[in-house]
């Protein structure tokens, strides 16, 4: 069942501007609406228990036509699939460490070759998977050297195929192949330009700007392909640690956790609208981790204690 509502925001209305991918008539963000909520508390199929994160491909339809929505059903320790009525499809993997086994998975993401690769975080290690769930390869392991990881949360991907993983218990982001081969870090812990405490997300734009929910920071960073400082915004004023961030063409989503809300920015980092507040009705949150966005600029929230999926759009003019 499709559900709809009015919500409740604080709102400045922006034009955005994207860098580099100035729209030919840029949108004004007028609202937000509520489309659907997805999945209840519990282990059964399309159910969740602490979701942490959730990825709508962004390369396209799945070939397969069985749904473009992944869940880290990180408490069930397992990936749920769904199709794109919210239903469910299949699921994978158990509490373990071996092959195709998790304890704590906090990140999926799919590329355009459908592979899924997930964050196995408590233990430190990126799993690859086919488009149905079968397990395919393995790299990292627990430490602070190249290719190792302690605490992994958010993970994505650019359209040349390389893997970004926050590494937050290393206050840093890895770069790999799509193959699992280290590639360089960028980070390391502090307060400056360029560094980070304990970044819990990360999410790459066309260019390859990396921009990074540096969590304790209380800020998102934005570094290029290089590691190199751009700007960041944010603050005690604005966030209370900050667990998710997404970017579109003309526009940076945040989920800002600590206040049970998502923040919406345009690509300067200018405040466009927030949405949500505490709470377990429609359109509110209880710790709001991973966000996505899908189709036609459809915004997929982890509403993490409340054990499900959100569903929201922007209204434009």
């Amino acid at each position: 069942m499709r559900l709809t509502a009015a919500l409740l925001i604080l709102f400045v209305p922006a034009v955005s501007f994207a860098m580099g991918e100035i729209p030919s008539t840029p949108e004004v963000v007028t609202g937000v609406e509520f489309v659907r909520e997805i999945g209840f508390p519990g282990s059964g199929v399309g159910q969740f228990y602490y979701p942490n994160d959730v990825c709508v491909s962004v390369f396209g339809d799945i070939s397969t036509g069985l749904g473009n929505l992944f869940v880290a059903d990180t408490g069930n320790q397992r990936i749920e699939r769904m199709d794109d009525d919210g239903d469910f499809v299949y699921q994978f993997g158990q509490f373990g460490t071996d092959d195709g086994k998790f304890n704590d998975p906090s990140g999926v993401v799919v590329d355009f070759n459908n592979t899924i690769y997930v964050v196995d975080q408590e233990n430190a290690r990126v799993q690859k998977f086919d488009i149905r769930g079968n397990f395919e390869a393995t790299f990292g392991s627990f430490g602070a050297g190249n290719g190792q990881f302690n605490r992994p949360r958010g993970i994505t991907m650019d359209h040349l195929g390389y893997v970004y993983v926050a590494d937050s218990g290393n206050d840093r982001i890895q770069k790999f192949t799509d193959s699992g081969q280290f590639v360089s870090s960028f980070g390391g812990f502090g307060v400056g330009e360029g560094f980070f405490d304990g970044p819990e997300d990360v999410a790459v734009d066309s260019s390859r700007s990396m921009l990074i929910a540096d969590t304790e920071n209380n800020r998102i960073q934005v570094i290029d392909e290089f590691g190199r400082p751009i700007f960041s915004f944010g603050g005690d004023s604005v966030f209370d640690t900050p667990k998710g961030v997404a970017v579109d063409s003309q526009r940076i989503y945040v989920s800002d956790s600590g206040n049970d809300r998502i923040k919406v920015f345009d690509r300067n980092g200018n405040f466009i609208i927030a949405f949500g507040k505490r709470g377990s009705g429609m359109g509110e949150f209880s710790n709001p981790t991973g966000i996505s966005i899908g189709r036609a600029g459809h915004i997929f929230v982890a509403d993490t204690d409340n054990h499900r999926i959100q569903e929201f759009r922007l209204l434009t003019e």
